[in-house]
Formats: structure tokens, sequence, C-alpha cells
């Protein structure tokens, strides 16, 4: 087991030129220590990492290396369309040192259920802990649970972030998977995955309330108090692709400037106001 509890998927700062702000995300990542989160993914999708290069993933995993320390896990966002390119993300994390690494499923180019399994194999032969990452509304393509049975039987795979938010469809990967390798991707459906028993949440709302997050992962008791709490950020957090609002959010609390990398742009004037809403309620 990599981590129990919250992971957050930590966005990536930017200046306003673009280039990687670094006292910003020393600031987020201290934030997170602070919180006591069990793990930190940096490079997801939250992360922007379709816009990262591969020389800037090397300073930051470098940079986010030297900061977090154990018992805290850093895992690295490696996924790619191009087997090649995920299994060179993958080294590239191993060699800098991360504890683990999460990889989405091939995107766009909507390959079969066996072209998964073949993937996740490649990801597998490099002998670094691994999480799967189904999240069929942004890939195109959705890992169906007798998929998940066969990719629980290669020796490196450390968990699964579904993010399928179809209940049928979790219900079903909680009857065929242990629940120990299950791990939340979607923030309004935290309180339910915790019912059924998931070993944590990769959140984004962590982001920015780290430590009301990890207080709610205790018991089921204090999860559901927050889930009435957080039920409309948890939700409107996604009026706009991720990580458009959380980034927005992160700047109004004066975390980060409210920067991003195209095709990305800022959040529309009329979302702002329903996320100000949410932020006066909370």
């Amino acid at each position: 087991m990599i981590f129990k509890g919250v992971c957050t998927a930590l966005i990536t700062p930017f200046k306003q030129d673009k280039s990687i702000d670094y006292v910003a995300l020393e600031r987020l990542i201290n934030n997170q220590i602070e919180a006591r989160v069990s793990a930190i993914l940096i490079l997801g999708t939250t992360g922007e990492s379709a816009t990262v290069d591969y020389y800037e993933r090397d300073e930051i995993i470098r940079f986010a290396r030297r900061l977090i320390k154990k018992p805290i896990k850093l895992i690295v966002g490696t996924g790619s369309n191009n087997t090649s390119s995920a299994v060179k993300n993958t080294i590239q994390a191993k060699r800098l040192g991360a504890d683990a690494v999460l990889c989405v499923t091939p995107y766009y180019n909507k390959t079969t259920q066996n072209g998964i399994i073949e993937y996740y194999k490649n990801i597998d032969s490099i002998n670094i802990p691994f999480f799967v990452y189904n999240v069929p509304s942004r890939t195109g393509v959705n890992i169906l649970p007798n998929t998940y049975t066969k990719l629980c039987n290669l020796k490196s795979i450390a968990g699964i972030k579904e993010a399928n938010g179809n209940i049928e469809h979790i219900l079903e990967v909680f009857e065929k998977v242990d629940n120990q390798k299950i791990y939340c991707g979607n923030d309004n459906l935290s309180f339910i995955f915790h019912s059924l028993g998931a070993n944590g949440i990769i959140s984004v709302t962590s982001n920015a309330f780290p430590k009301d997050v990890v207080y709610a992962w205790k018991s089921l008791v204090e999860h559901k108090k927050y889930s009435k709490k957080f039920y409309s950020i948890n939700k409107d957090l996604f009026i706009e692709p991720n990580p458009i609002p959380v980034k927005y959010v992160l700047a109004k609390l004066k975390l980060i400037k409210n920067e991003l990398r195209e095709p990305l742009i800022k959040l529309q004037e009329n979302h702002k106001k329903v996320l100000d809403g949410d932020l006066k309620n909370i």
C-alpha cells in the first residue's frame, strides 16, 4: 500500500510569463505537508501535464522530491496516449525518486480493453508502483470492471483511481476489486467511495482545503458533515475543465497567481460568481 487517506492532485502554478512559479509551488507543497496529507500527486491532469515539457517535468519532480519527505509519498503523473512516452515519463519519475506513478489510460486513440492491458503491462515492466487512472469523460475510453481483475494481477499495481461517475460502474468495480486498491477520483463522490470501503481519494478540492479533506477521511461520521458543507464547491470545482476553477479559488485565497497554459483559459465571469458564493458559504 502506497498511501491510505488523502492524496492531493496538485496544480502546477505559473507566473504571468507562463514559466513555473517555484515560490508558489513550495507554498502549496508546504500547505499540504502541514495538513498531513498522505501523498501528493504532481504532474497529473490537475497539474496541466499536457503542457509541461520533459525538461520542466525533470525540474518539478526534483523540486518536489526535495520538499516532500516520509511518511508523505510523492506520486508523479506519467500517462500518455503514446505508450513509449508513458514509459519514458515513468522511467524519469523512478530515476528521480518518486514513490509511485499514476498513469491515465491512453486518451483520444480509444484503444480496446486488451490494448489497455498491454499499455499497463509496459508500465508494470519498469518496476515502480503505479496507479491506474480511469477518467472516461476526458479520455474517451472506459476501463471495464472485468479488465480491472486482469490489471490487478500485475506485480507493481498499487491501486486504481476511479473517476467514472456512473454509480452502477462504481458498484461493480467494488464487487470485483479489492477495496484496498480503490481510490476515489471524483471529489463529489468521496462519501460514497468512503462508505463502500475505498482506501482513499486523489483530490482536487484538497488543493484549497487540505485539512478539511484529511479530517473527512478519518471517519464516516466526519465525512458526512464534510460532504454536506462542501457539496456545492466539490461540484462547482468542475464547472469548467479542471484545473481552471481550482486555480481561480487558489488565487482568491492568495496562494497562487491565476495563470494557466493555453489552450486552458481563465474562468468565465458568471462562473466566478458561483465559486465566490461557494467560498462565502464555506
